[in-house]
């Protein structure tokens, strides 16, 4: 069977012991180790998660699909307090009426036709250098540090050591940034036998085929940023079991170097430019082409998110 073609509806109706077949074999053929099944809720929505591990890192299956990617602006409804916030934001900064605006900072809508694929739970940074404990550089942070848990970190010459500390004070994970250009982190993954998603790829699997503004629908909290919301449904993983947009300095690369998604680095919420604004940057279909663009003029950076795929055959 090629299980590039498993759809949403064909796993979900097979029982559980199928299901376990099936994601044992995809297990073997692609060198992972399952990590179990479990039915998820999101949103209204649900669904029978498969987690897998290759060598730490955590992927879910995610299903295919015939998706209309994309948002089409005028089906959005707002609420009063989205449309107070973006008025005096459009006042403040000179906007477009506020369907404009939307329209303009969304993809487009179009079909797709995506396989399904094996998607990392989690964004990884190839910037990120593992350290072991009685790396010197680990070693100089101890003695700094003295006696003590939790976390300790330190920034040297733009490169940051992070050090963690357990209840005994003992170095739990140390870790630290290096510089990569969006070549160098996309031949990373490469040499890990992976890749990133397409901007086709990463609105699948953020949205799981909804088709609002957010993965969870079209509200948003009027009340602060996403930054400043601990829970809500932008922390919760997703329908496909994905830990994905939930804070817009997070920003993700993919295949496009000029297209990122999942946020803007952060840049609305730091200039203040109004609640709303800095929840759209969320929207599964978000895109910031200035923001983009500038990214791509920049070769170097200490943090290149990237959201790993292993294709099925």
């Amino acid at each position: 069977m090629t299980y590039a073609d498993l759809t949403f509806e064909q796993w979900n109706r097979q029982s559980d012991d199928a299901c376990r077949r099936i994601a044992q074999e995809i297990a073997d053929r692609h060198d992972l180790s399952v990590l179990g099944l479990k039915d998820t809720a999101y949103a209204g929505r649900s669904h029978r998660t498969a987690l897998f591990d290759r060598n730490g890192m955590r992927f879910a299956l995610v299903p295919a699909g015939r998706p209309t990617l994309g948002y089409d602006a005028s089906r959005f409804q707002p609420t009063a307090e989205q449309a107070d916030s973006y008025a005096e934001s459009a006042d403040e900064i000179g906007l477009p009426p506020l369907t404009e605006y939307v329209d303009a900072m969304t993809s487009p809508q179009r079909p797709a036709e995506i396989p399904a694929m094996l998607v990392a739970v989690e964004a990884f940074d190839p910037c990120v250098v593992p350290l072991a404990a009685d790396d010197p550089r680990v070693l100089e942070v101890v003695a700094s540090a003295g006696t003590r848990s939790g976390t300790y970190q330190v920034y040297r010459a733009g490169s940051g050591l992070k050090v963690e500390f357990d209840q005994n004070g003992e170095v739990r994970r140390a870790r630290a940034t290096r510089q990569v250009s969006y070549d160098e982190a996309l031949a990373a993954l490469a040499d890990m036998g992976l890749r990133t998603t397409s901007p086709d790829e990463w609105e699948w699997a953020c949205g799981a085929g909804a088709t609002t503004l957010f993965r969870w629908g079209d509200q948003s909290a009027n009340d602060g940023y996403p930054y400043d919301h601990k829970t809500g449904p932008h922390r919760e993983t997703n329908l496909w079991g994905l830990v994905i947009a939930q804070d817009p300095y997070k920003h993700e690369a993919t295949t496009e170097r000029t297209i990122v998604c999942g946020g803007d680095g952060g840049g609305t919420t730091c200039g203040g430019d109004g609640f709303f604004l800095g929840w759209l940057t969320l929207a599964t279909a978000y895109r910031d082409n200035e923001f983009g663009q500038w990214l791509a003029s920049d070769d170097n950076a200490d943090e290149v998110l990237t959201r790993p795929v292993i294709a099925l055959d």
